[in-house]
């Protein structure tokens, strides 16, 4: 499998002022990940109507290091409007919009935040959507998060039936129950039947102990399950833990991501 880091994990430093997009992936790049994830508005300079050349020197300079962008994060929503919802069609237009941003990128893997509340509707908007997924050949990676349970995008999956549409687990299902905002800890087992469908997963942290252990999360059993699997997707490092207290974002990153390294290579 494919190991690097979400560009979230610098998010300290990155909304403080003192690293831009560029300085974290030459940071991601120091500590040796195979390549990074990029969340658009938090992370693409002049979001929502970034510039083709910011884009470009993005892509140029991932590739530059030796390194792949494994997946565009983004959020769709339909309250952008101050005076009224967006409409279906609005939505598939942002959708749209989103997974060519995602090829130019060079990214195989867009993983929209959308509040899919009845999965119903989820089904409905992917359907509409997967001529472009398949024209660019970018993958609909939709994230399975606490505190749904891991059954939850299930109906989805089956329903749509496409390898264009897969998930993007995180390992927050798998916390133990003291890690923040935790509500209901799900047994290991229960990723087993996702893995067939998965391409991606967030390899959440919030904190460390000495010995760069991740206390909350069974980083050995979850990054072994996928290595028995064959997992050859990839698997992004997210430390959360800045936003509980803020604090310089390196050493948190290199901690994470020798965590991978010791479990998931």
């Amino acid at each position: 499998m494919k190991l690097g880091l979400t560009l979230y994990s610098f998010g300290a430093d990155l909304h403080a002022g003192k690293m831009d997009v560029f300085d974290a992936i030459r940071k991601a790049a120091e500590l040796g990940c195979d390549g990074v994830e990029i969340i658009a508005e938090q992370h693409i300079p002049g979001w929502p109507n970034p510039s083709l050349d910011d884009l470009t020197q993005i892509r140029e300079l991932v590739e530059s290091l030796g390194m792949e962008i494994f997946c565009f994060s983004c959020y769709f929503g339909k309250n952008i409007r101050s005076d009224r919802p967006q409409t279906f069609e609005e939505l598939v237009h942002h959708a749209k919009r989103m997974i060519a941003l995602t090829a130019y990128l060079g990214a195989p893997i867009m993983r929209p935040a959308f509040n899919a509340n009845p999965v119903g509707q989820l089904i409905d908007f992917v359907n509409a959507v997967l001529p472009s997924l398949e024209k660019y050949g970018v993958i609909w990676g939709v994230e399975l998060h606490a505190p749904h349970p891991p059954s939850y995008y299930q109906e989805a999956l089956d329903a749509v039936d496409s390898p264009w549409f897969r998930l993007v687990p995180d390992f927050s299902c798998w916390q133990g129950p003291n890690a923040p905002g935790q509500i209901q800890s799900n047994p290991l087992s229960t990723l087993e039947p996702l893995l067939k469908y998965t391409v991606h997963c967030h390899a959440k942290a919030h904190m460390f102990t000495a010995d760069g252990e991740e206390p909350n999360t069974p980083y050995k059993e979850l990054l072994g399950m996928l290595k028995d699997y064959g997992f050859k997707g990839s698997v992004s490092g997210e430390y959360e833990g800045w936003f509980i207290k803020y604090a310089p974002s390196e050493q948190p990153a290199k901690t994470l991501f020798n965590l991978l390294e010791k479990y998931g290579r």
